[in-house]
This record gives C-alpha cells, structure tokens and sequence, in this order.
C-alpha cells in the first residue's frame, strides 16, 4: 500500500514537473514574439509583467526557483555526508587531544555570528552562486558533525552497545551496525530541518548581491530590485515574495511527509 502511494506521488510530482518545464518552453516562445517593454505591468503575455530594462519577471522567477532547488539539493546531501563522516571519525577515535580540539572549536564556531562570516568569505573569494554553496557547505558542517558526535556518545551509554562490547565484537562492527542505525534517523530528521535555513542563507546572500550575478537572478536579487519599485512597480517584487512562501510551504510539507512515513515505518 505504502509503496503504490509512493510510485502514485512520484508520478504526480513527474507530471507537475514535466507541466512546468512546458508550460514555460511554450511562454518563453511567446514572450520571444513580443517586443519587451520595460516597466510593463503583468498582461495576458508577460504573466509577471517586466522589469527596469524589460525583462519578463515570470522568466526570471522561474529562474530564480531554479536556482533555490539547485542549491538546496547540492547543499543538503553535501552537508550531510561531511557531518556524518567527521562526526563519526572523532567518536570511532579514541584519541583525548583530538576529541578536546575538536569540541573547543566546533563550540567556538557555534557561538560565531555565522552568517557574518560567511558574508566576509564571500567577500574574500567573490561573488557568485558557486562560491555561495561552497561557503554554505563550509560554515554548516561543523554544527553538523557535533550532531553526530553528541548523539554517537549518547549511543554508546546504550545497554545493547554495553552488551555487544562485553560479548568481544569489534568497535568497527558497533559502529556500522549498532550505533548509525541508531542516529541514523534523527540525523535525517535533523538534516531536513536545515532546508529553510539553507533557502533562507541563500536569500541573505543574493539579496546583498554575493551570489548570482546579472543577467541572471535568484530571489533574493529579484526582492533587491524591487525594492527600489516597491508601489511604482510592485509584481517585481510581490511575485518573488510568494513564490519564496510557496517555496517554504513545500519545503515543510515535504520535510514533515518523511517525518510521518519514517514514523509508520518505526512504529508500524
């Protein structure tokens, strides 16, 4: 039953997706028949309207949503992997030194005004959507490993590890069959909870111009804009506002969705 809801919401989600992609291949073409004019409120051809230099709004929102999925998906899994491997690899070593080290810096980064810091390595590196993921993945890693960390040192108090010790098995065998089953599931949960955070990092760094460059926009660039038109010209910021929310809403419906499908699964 589980199983035939999913490959029903999959067909559903390939439809909506492949809908999209021709409904705007067929905009696109009509839009390219029509000489943009700037300042255009939304009409019948220009569902946005246009910009300051008349460019289709609904083109580059649709530009913009691609973008945030993008680098969601890149993101996520890599922030992911990493947590897990060096979360993972200070609890497997039993090495005093290097656990201290490691704790006293990740403390010390959790304290840090993150998203300043990541403003200011963007700075340094430059701008542009690629150096944005890369510092993303950089600054969110190491609340990720003392995740893992924390909850590895947790497992271990576990009476079942307590046993499995006691009966002589390896602590390379605890760990990939005892102890990340059992963070596996609230480091996946924890991880989802990350994607508005993500969006929303995303948003404060195109928003100050760090991230994707013109011609092409994001969200946060598309609100920068729009500020400037916020009554003369309002569709090319309102747009951009609720596509965002929309966004989230998915985001959440989404996150909350595999929450409720892992509780079927662990509790039956």
């Amino acid at each position: 039953m589980c199983s035939l809801y999913d490959k029903s919401r999959l067909k559903y989600f390939t439809g909506l997706s492949l809908l999209l992609v021709a409904i705007v291949l067929i905009y696109k073409y009509e839009v390219s028949l029509n000489n943009n004019v700037m300042f255009l409120p939304p009409t019948w051809h220009h569902w946005f309207g246009t910009d300051v230099i008349g460019n289709d709004v609904f083109l580059k929102a649709i530009y913009a949503l691609f973008v945030a999925v993008v680098t969601i998906a890149i993101v996520l899994p890599a922030i992911y992997i990493g947590g897990l491997i060096v979360g993972i690899l200070v609890s497997y070593f039993d090495n005093p030194k290097l656990r201290e080290f490691f704790l006293n810096l990740v403390h010390y980064w959790v304290t840090l005004p993150v998203l300043l810091i990541a403003v200011f390595l963007l700075i340094l590196v430059g701008a542009g959507q690629g150096n944005v993921i890369g510092i993303l993945i950089f600054v969110l890693i190491p609340s990720h490993s003392l995740y893992v960390y924390n909850q590895m040192e947790e497992a271990k108090k576990q009476d079942f590890v307590i046993a499995k010790r006691s009966y002589g098995f390896s602590k390379g065998y605890i760990f990939s069959h005892h102890l990340f089953p059992y963070v596996k599931n609230s480091f996946n949960t924890y991880t989802l909870s990350r994607m508005p955070e993500i969006l929303m990092m995303d948003l404060a760094f195109n928003f100050l111009g760090l991230g994707v460059q013109p011609p092409h926009s994001s969200f946060g660039r598309m609100l920068f804009d729009g500020l400037s038109f916020m009554f003369s010209a309002w569709w090319m910021w309102v747009f951009a506002v609720i596509l965002v929310i929309l966004l989230f809403v998915l985001i959440n419906s989404i996150v909350m969705s595999i929450l409720k499908k892992e509780e079927e699964v662990r509790y039956g």
